[in-house]
Formats: structure tokens, C-alpha cells, sequence
């Protein structure tokens, strides 16, 4: 005889007709407003909240839930107070399909001691280390630029990211065949697997080859995980592993990998989308672009260190503008565990919770010509951002805000600066400024640019 269920994890979500009470429209069945939100995702937002309210009843895919939006109702779901929201519910069925139990899909205590194991690989000395090295393979890199009149963008960023994220992250230096093999299998993650509709585990299916990339990137990563242990690198996955818990042991293997492919993910995802806006909007402002560079030109050295990276405050508050008009992370998740309140209206027990970062960083009641690119915003004597701590939450908030914020802000200045002093980048004729906002932000026509050597 089956078990009735006792623990939050072992029910499922909350139905329409749980929701009934809620006002807002669940779409069409199967995808919901999926095919509207990839149309038209703020407009379609815009227009929910305009009908509905800042809380309104949603349904995106195969889940059914409520979308969630303005800084105060978003602060009452990432402080999490009461420990009623739960994460790794939230993505059960989408990020944690492809990295499993990683930081992000833990919860309360045990979602703090498994952060704790980052705490080594994050520190000063360790940021320090992956500074330099991110140093070298941003040169090395844009060295490919040269006698190059044009180039497209976001495959060049791709292929950069996955060069940090091979060498940084996990100390594979000799970027040989393996290495290759490593990359094509994570790409088959994001390509494929991360952007199926249909979950079965066989070919031609998305889903088929996104697994078949996820099983050898799991491989390879336990494949390292006893060499790392053993020797005295500075590279993040070394950091990683020699982290023990309170009697002494070490983490799973497991659960290492699922930590090691969520972070990689995490930085790759944040940082392409970020420095892709940001190229986007400094080559249609020649002006902002060239005051930028006189930031860079203004340090001695062709090669800045973490230590440094505070001197480049006008990258810094550029950087943040792009990631406020194009969060990576265009929907954050939760689940609710008991009933609550939100925005005084009844929320069920193990309700999907929709959160758009981008909605609330794009709200004129926060934000002076929001849809305006203005890095000044973020500048000391204006600090539009800080009028409200959720109003901006390109990282998230609370106990998740993402570990890895540092890293990310971290990689995208070092290689803007070395680009500043090297190139100026200009619009084709014709470009349209603008993005694809679902399944990952990114400029149309991955961002064609026309390069200058100076």
C-alpha cells in the first residue's frame, strides 16, 4: 500500500484549479504563454501586470504557478523569512534536469553547508590566482583579432568563456582533444538539452543529446576530481575538492560535479550575456566607448589583477547597466512549501513561483527612462539602484544570491579593459540594437561588429 506523502518534496505542484482564485491566464495547454513570452517577453509581462497586478496566475511550459513581480513581493520570496520557498523545487524540472543537486537546488541548512564549500575557492588569494590566468587567455585570445576588419561577437565569447572555464575552473591547461570533447559535450547541455520540450532519452530527440553531453561531462569531471586532490593547483576545481565537511570527509564525488557543472554554467551564462549587451550599446555610443577607454588607458599596466579591478568603475557601472537590461537569468523559480500570503492574496501549498528579474529592473517607479542604456545610473551621485535592495537582481537575492558574482564581474573587467586598449568596435550599417530574450538573452545576429586595431 503506497505511502500518503509527508515531506514538501514528495507532492506535486499546485493546480489550475488550486489557482482558481488567482487572477491571470494560464495560455495555451502544453506550452502556456511560453510562445508569447518568447515573441515578446516584457511586452507580455507588461501586460499581465497591467491586468492582473504585480501578482498574477501563469503558465510557462508544462508548469502552472504565479508570476511574482515588483522589488517588495520578490524580497518576501529570496529573504524567505519562514523557510516556505523552496528552491530546489523551484527548478526541479529545469536546471536541476541538467545539474542536479548543485547549490542551486539545495535549500536551508543544507543549502548553507554546501555553500561553505566555496567559501575557499572565492577567497582573495584564490581570485587573485584566476585573475592572471584569465589575463593570459584574454590576450592570447584577442590576438586572433588582428588584420580582422569584422567579427561576430557572441560564437568569439563562447569560445573564450569555454577557454576560462576549462583552464580557471578546472585546471585542464593542455586544451587537446579531451578538452575539445569537453567543451562540444557542455555545449550540447546548452544547445540542446537546456532548450528541449521533449524529455525522452532518444535520438534524433534534443533531449537524447543534451544527456549524451551531460554523461561525458560528468565523467570527465570525476575523472579529475582524485588528481586534484592530490596536487597543489590553483584552479577553482582544486580549491573545490580539498573542501571537507565537519568530521573531516570529503564531498561525494557527486556531488562535487553536480557544484563544479552548475558554477561553470552559472559564470558562462552570466558573463556572455553580459559583456554581449555591453559590446552591443559602447559601439553604438562612440562617446561612452571612448571615455571607457580613457578609464583603461589611464592604469599602467596592458593587464589588470583582482586587485585591481575597483579602479575600473565606469566598466563596472557599464557592465551593471547591460546586465539590468538583459539579466542573464530571465526567470528565477521557487516553490512554495505551505500556504502564505503574498501581495495579500492566498498562495497554496507547492505553487510554482515566477520570478522576472528584468521586469523589476525595467520599473519607472524605480527607474528614471528605464529602457534607456545609462550607466551613470549606477554612479555615486545618482545610485538609482539603490532605492529599493530588489529593485536590481541580476544575481538573485537572499541565501542564493549567486556565490559566483565576484567571479563574474571579475572576468567581464579584465576582459574589457585589455580590449579598450586594443580595439575600437563600431555597428555594421543597419544594426538594429535589440535582443532574444528567451531561452538566453542574447543580440540579434550574435552581434556582428566592425573592429579597429588602435
Amino acid at each position: 500500500m503506497k505511502q500518503p506523502a509527508t515531506d514538501h518534496r514528495d507532492f506535486p505542484d499546485a493546480t489550475l484549479k488550486e489557482l482558481a482564485h488567482i487572477p491571470g491566464k494560464a495560455g495555451i495547454p502544453v506550452l502556456g504563454m511560453t510562445p508569447w513570452l518568447f515573441r515578446d517577453f516584457y511586452g507580455t509581462l507588461n501586460r499581465h501586470h497591467e491586468k492582473y497586478g504585480l501578482l498574477s496566475k501563469i503558465g510557462i511550459g508544462l508548469q502552472k504557478g504565479v508570476l511574482v513581480l515588483g522589488p517588495q513581493n520578490c524580497q518576501q520570496v529570496l529573504l524567505d523569512s519562514e523557510k516556505n520557498f523552496s528552491s530546489q523545487m523551484g527548478y526541479r524540472e529545469s536546471a536541476g534536469v541538467w545539474f542536479g543537486n548543485a547549490i542551486l537546488s539545495r535549500d536551508f541548512d543544507e543549502h548553507r553547508l554546501h555553500r561553505r564549500v566555496f567559501q575557499s575557492a572565492f577567497k582573495f588569494e584564490a581570485m587573485q590566482g584566476y585573475s592572471e590566468g584569465i589575463n593570459r587567455i584574454v590576450s592570447d585570445t584577442l590576438k586572433g583579432w588582428e588584420g580582422h576588419e569584422e567579427i561576430v561577437f557572441m560564437p568569439f565569447i563562447k569560445v573564450l568563456l569555454m577557454n576560462i572555464g576549462a583552464q580557471i575552473f578546472y585546471g585542464i591547461h593542455d586544451l587537446g582533444d579531451d578538452a575539445a570533447r569537453f567543451t562540444d559535450a557542455f555545449n550540447l547541455i546548452l544547445d540542446k538539452g537546456m532548450l528541449s520540450l521533449i524529455r525522452k532519452d532518444i535520438p534524433p530527440l534534443a533531449f537524447y543529446y543534451g544527456q549524451k553531453g551531460r554523461r561525458f561531462v560528468y565523467q570527465y569531471l570525476d575523472s579529475l576530481i582524485e588528481d586534484r586532490r592530490k596536487n597543489d593547483g590553483r584552479d577553482f576545481m582544486s580549491y573545490l575538492v580539498k573542501s571537507t565537511r565537519d568530521d573531516g570527509s570529503y564531498f561525494s564525488n557527486e556531488e562535487l560535479i553536480d557544484h563544479l557543472s552548475f558554477l561553470f554554467f552559472a559564470a558562462y551564462d552570466t558573463t556572455s550575456a553580459g559583456l554581449c549587451h555591453l559590446l552591443m550599446h559602447l559601439a553604438a555610443n562612440p562617446a561612452l566607448q571612448d571615455n571607457l577607454r580613457e578609464e583603461s588607458l589611464r592604469l599602467p599596466q596592458d593587464e589588470v589583477i583582482f586587485n585591481d579591478v575597483d579602479k575600473l568603475s565606469g566598466v563596472d557601472m557599464a557592465f551593471n547597466e547591460a546586465l539590468r537590461l538583459y539579466p542573464s537569468a530571465a526567470i528565477l523559480q521557487r516553490r512554495s512549501i505551505r500556504e502564505c500570503q503574498i501581495d495579500g492574496i492566498e498562495i497554496p501549498a507547492h505553487t510554482m513561483l515566477f520570478m522576472a528579474p528584468g521586469f523589476n529592473h525595467r520599473m519607472p517607479e524605480f527607474w528614471s527612462d528605464p529602457e534607456t542604456f545609462d550607466p551613470s545610473r549606477f554612479s555615486e551621485e545618482r545610485q538609482e539602484h539603490r532605492r529599493h535592495k530588489f529593485q536590481f537582481m541580476p544575481f538573485g537575492g537572499g541565501a542564493h544570491k549567486c556565490i559566483g558574482m565576484n567571479f563574474a564581474q571579475m572576468n567581464a573587467k579584465l576582459f574589457m579593459h585589455q580590449l579598450l586598449r586594443q580595439y575600437r568596435v563600431t555597428l555594421l550599417p543597419g544594426y538594429k540594437i535589440g535582443s532574444q530574450i528567451l531561452p538566453t538573452p542574447c543580440p540579434p545576429q550574435g552581434l556582428p561588429l566592425r573592429i579597429e586595431k588602435i
